[in-house]
């Protein structure tokens, strides 16, 4: 029985996705996983490819078949291509002729690109280096005044007290998702069980997948080697310390908040609610005003730029979900995001790829 080769995008048995791949060698677009590529398990957080099949060697490196393990015990899972396999088993001296046979079909599938110096360079002038390593940081934040500023209705400034702490992973050699990382400690107050504890983190994972993955792209610009777009996935980690944030789980709690990298919650808060919230996490402010005045607060975002967007967001006491302008940061219940919710991830994608490149890099959101 023939196994498909893993690529980057394809996931892992209890979710998460496989990060990195070969800088040279693609299936479709997609880089082939080796041996010793990154992935990121929803259960057990970061890791590596820890299994492959030793007679097809790229970069040095076993490949990566479905069925193969990480470095937590997890399966992968191939998914994204389906034309290059190897013969079931593998990784051994046996397999003979037929090994060999299906080895070599699955290496005329691996396109190996080429590096040239453009047509236009004068003679004698080096290829720039173009998308040759992934990249990640660890973001904590004041956001306001980063990621946005509030406004009272008589125009002056108001400070908003949030605090963003994430981990930003950018496949910019690999190809993929640029995934927003958010660790997260779970502890009870009052007569909360642990099926309940289980259930909350559920309903805190499916609000997240639902609300906020499949919404945006980035699109990275280099001056020097054009452009590349990659979508944005949101995930979570339970941890037991060293966390972003922590969700105090009560048996009862009146209203759901973020105050003081702490997500107060219930046993009762719903996926959508702890969407909302969970937008608090990542710096995001409310976008309606608790206080009944006669005129709207205003909330401005910064663009991945740093400079100010000229859109002006009012925030009313009450927006229906069914208003043309309600989102998911104004309204109960409402699943509209906008590219601003996602400013302040191409804004640290941005920065991140400018300094570690060291040339000015842009990122728009879509």
């Amino acid at each position: 029985m023939s196994r498909m080769l893993i690529v980057v995008g394809d996931a892992l048995q209890t979710g998460g996705s496989v990060l990195t791949g070969s800088p040279h060698t693609d299936i479709e677009g997609r880089a082939v996983a080796r041996v010793g590529d990154r992935v990121i398990c929803s259960r057990h957080g970061p890791g590596s490819i820890v299994s492959g099949d030793s007679t097809l060697v790229i970069d040095g490196q076993p490949v990566a078949r479905d069925g193969d393990k990480a470095s937590c015990g997890c399966t992968l899972m191939a998914g994204k291509q389906q034309r290059a396999h190897v013969a079931g088993g593998g990784g051994g001296s046996g397999g003979g002729a037929a090994m060999a046979a299906v080895a070599s079909a699955a290496k005329m599938l691996l396109k190996k690109p080429q590096l040239q110096t453009p047509g236009f360079a004068p003679p004698g002038t080096q290829a720039p280096q173009c998308w040759v390593k992934d990249h990640s940081t660890q973001v904590s934040q004041s956001p306001d005044g980063r990621y946005f500023e509030g406004y009272a209705p008589d125009g002056a400034r108001y400070e908003y007290e949030l605090h963003a702490s994430f981990r930003v992973d950018v496949p910019l050699k690999s190809g993929g998702d640029i995934v927003v990382t958010s660790r997260f400690r779970v502890t009870t107050k009052g007569r909360v069980s642990a099926a309940q504890v289980a259930e909350a983190k559920q309903r805190l994972r499916d609000g997240i997948k639902r609300h906020w993955n499949n919404q945006f792209t980035i699109t990275v610009a280099d001056p020097q080697c054009g452009t590349r777009t990659f979508p944005v996935r949101y995930d979570i980690d339970f941890v037991d310390s060293g966390q972003d944030y922590s969700v105090l789980l009560h048996d009862v709690y009146e209203r759901e908040m973020v105050s003081d990298s702490v997500l107060y919650a219930s046993v009762d808060t719903t996926p959508w609610t702890y969407a909302h919230e969970y937008g608090h996490c990542l710096g995001l402010p409310d976008e309606y005003d608790d206080a009944a005045v006669a005129n709207d607060g205003i909330v401005k975002f910064f663009l991945p730029s740093g400079t100010l967007d000229t859109e002006e967001v009012h925030a009313p006491e009450f927006r229906e979900d069914s208003d043309p302008l309600a989102t998911i940061m104004s309204s109960v219940d409402c699943s509209v995001t906008r590219p601003r919710h996602c400013y302040n991830i191409g804004r640290e994608v941005q920065e991140l790829l400018t300094r570690e490149i060291a040339r000015e890099i842009t990122c728009t959101v879509s």
